[in-house]
C-alpha cells in the first residue's frame, strides 16, 4: 500500500499492522542515508542461533542499534564477533516485518582500528603492484630437488613441526629454521633479519610464514620491508601466511604462495615415491626399446635371407654380418648410454636422501638396473649367434648346390664344341672333339664310342 493512502484515513478506515510495516520497511531500504553505512559501536547481547547466524546490539553512550549479522556473512569474516567488543560494521537499516523491529543487517564486521589497516593494506599493494613487485614474470621455478630449505617463522608455533613432519614423509632434506618474531612490535624487522641470515647459509628455497590469526596479527606480513626483501631475495621465496582465506602482501610479492605451512612444504619437496616409479617407468622403458631393436634386427635378417642366392650368397653374407656388427654395437652403446644416465640419476638420489631409507630404495634401483644390464647382454648375445648360426647353415647349403664344388672329388664337366655342358649321349656324336673341365684345368678328348646305360 502506498504511503498517501495512509495519511488522512478515518478511524473506521484504518491500515492494518502489517501495510503499516510493510510501509515503513520500504521507506527505510529505500533511504540511501541509511544503506551501505559504517557505524561504530561496542557489542553486546550477542546471541549465536543454531543456524549460524548472529544477533546483538552494538551501543555507545547514548542509544543502541539492534543488529543482524547473518551466517553466509560470518563464515567470511577473519574472527567472529566477540561480546564487549568494539567494533565498526557495514551495513544498511531494514524492518524485522514479524515484530515490528527496526534492525541493522551487517555485511562487514572489523574490531575498531580494523579499517585504518585495510586502507593501509590497500595503498601498499596499489604502490607495489605499479612498481611490478608483483610481476608474473619475474617469478623463479622452484627447485626440484632442494638439498637445503630455510624457514623463516617463530621457533614455538606448528609451522615448524608441520613442515618437518611433511618432508620427513615426501623427501628428506636438510631444514634450517631461522627464528624470526611474526608478531608484534619489531616483527617486520626481525623477518627481514632472519632472511638475511638464511641467504648468507645458503639454501636453494625459503619459506616465510606463520599460522592463521586476526589482520593486526598477520600484519608483520604486510609491512613494506618484508615485501621488499621478498622481491630481491636471491632464492625462491614460498609464502605461506595464515589460512586459505588469508591475504598478504608477501603471498602477492613471493614465488608461490600457499595456503598454510603443510601445503608449501608439499609445494616444496617432490614425493620420493613418485619419483621412484618414474625411475622404474624408464627402466622399463629402456628395456622395451632394447627387445624392439633386436627385434628389429632379426626381421632385418629374415627378409635378407630370403633375398640370398647361390650365386650372390658371399657377397650377401658379408653385408648381413656387417650389418650384424652394427646393430651389435648400436645396441651395446644403448646400453651403455641408458645405463649411465640411470647411473647418474641413482647417485644424485642417494647423495640427496637420508642415509639408511634413501640407501635401501636407490640400491634397489641400482640391482634392477645391473638385472637389465644382464638381460640385455644375453638378448643380445642370443640373437647375434642365432644369426651366426643360420648364416653358417645357409653358406653350407650354397656351397652344396655349386657344381664347381663336386670337381673336388675327382669328377668332371664335358663340354661340346657349342661351349654348353654334356649332360646326354644324345648330345654328343662319334668323333666329336669335347672338352673335360678339372678341378685344375681343361683336358681335351676325341669321343670314339658311345655306349648307351
Amino acid at each position: 500500500m502506498d504511503s498517501t493512502l495512509v495519511r488522512g484515513r478515518a478511524v473506521s478506515d484504518p491500515v492494518s499492522v502489517t501495510d503499516f510495516n510493510s510501509i515503513a520497511r520500504r521507506i527505510l531500504v529505500n533511504c540511501d542515508s541509511l544503506n551501505d553505512v559504517w557505524v561504530r559501536g561496542e557489542i553486546s547481547n550477542l546471541i549465536r542461533a543454531s543456524s549460524g547466524h548472529y544477533y546483538f546490539t552494538m551501543k555507545d553512550g547514548g542509544s543502541e542499534l539492534r543488529c543482524t549479522l547473518f551466517r553466509g556473512v560470518a563464515q567470511k569474516l577473519s574472527n567472529p564477533p566477540q561480546d564487549k567488543e568494539e567494533v565498526v560494521a557495514k551495513g544498511s537499516a531494514d524492518l524485522y516485518m514479524a515484530r515490528g523491529s527496526y534492525q541493522f543487517n551487517i555485511t562487514d564486521l572489523r574490531p575498531v582500528g580494523v579499517g585504518d589497516l585495510h586502507a593501509k593494506f590497500e595503498e601498499l599493494k596499489k604502490r607495489l603492484m605499479e612498481e611490478g613487485l608483483f610481476e608474473e614474470s619475474r617469478k623463479r621455478p622452484l627447485p626440484r630437488y632442494p638439498d637445503t630449505i630455510g624457514v623463516v617463522t617463530s621457533p614455538t608455533g606448528s609451522v615448524i613441526r608441520d613442515i618437518i613432519n611433511v618432508a620427513s614423509r615426501r623427501y628428506p632434506c636438510r631444514i634450517i629454521l631461522a627464528p624470526a618474531q611474526v608478531q608484534g612490535t619489531g616483527s617486520s624487522e626481525s623477518i627481514v633479519r632472519a632472511m638475511s641470515l638464511l641467504v648468507r647459509y645458503g639454501v636453494d628455497l625459503m619459506i616465510v610464514g606463520r599460522g592463521g590469526g586476526s589482520l593486526e596479527d598477520l600484519w608483520p606480513f604486510n609491512e613494506e620491508a618484508v615485501a621488499r626483501a621478498i622481491y630481491s631475495c636471491p632464492v625462491p621465496v614460498i609464502s605461506a601466511v595464515g589460512h586459505e582465506t588469508d591475504y598478504s602482501i608477501s603471498d602477492f610479492v613471493a614465488d608461490r604462495r600457499a595456503e598454510t605451512p603443510s601445503a608449501a612444504a608439499e609445494m616444496a619437496l617432490p614425493d620420493l615415491g613418485l619419483e621412484k616409479r618414474h625411475l622404474l617407468q624408464l627402466v622399463s622403458k629402456g628395456d622395451r626399446a632394447l627387445m624392439r631393436s633386436s627385434e628389429t634386427a632379426y626381421r632385418e635378417f629374415l627378409a635378407l635371407d630370403r633375398m640370398l642366392a647361390p650365386r650372390r650368397a658371399q657377397e650377401k653374407l658379408q653385408q648381413l654380418m656387417q650389418r650384424v656388427d652394427d646393430l651389435d654395437d648400436d645396441m651395446v652403446r644403448s646400453v651403455k648410454m641408458r645405463g649411465e644416465r640411470l647411473v647418474t640419476r641413482i647417485d644424485g638420489l642417494r647423495y640427496r636422501l637420508s642415509p639408511v631409507h634413501a640407501k635401501l630404495m636407490v640400491d634397489g634401483a641400482g640391482k634392477e638396473l645391473v638385472q637389465l644390464c644382464e638381460r640385455s647382454d644375453a638378448l643380445v648375445s642370443s640373437r647375434l649367434n642365432e644369426a651366426l648360426s643360420r648364416l653358417q647353415n645357409l653358406e653350407g647349403s650354397m656351397n652344396a648346390l655349386d657344381p664347381l664344388k663336386v670337381l673336388d672329388r675327382g669328377y668332371c664337366i664335358v663340354i661340346g664344341t657349342d661351349g654348353k655342358p654334356i649332360s646326354s649321349i644324345e648330345d654328343a656324336g662319334v668323333n666329336e672333339m669335347v672338352r673335360m673341365r678339372l678341378q685344375d684345368g681343361y683336358l681335351s678328348a676325341e669321343i670314339k664310342d658311345k655306349e648307351m646305360l
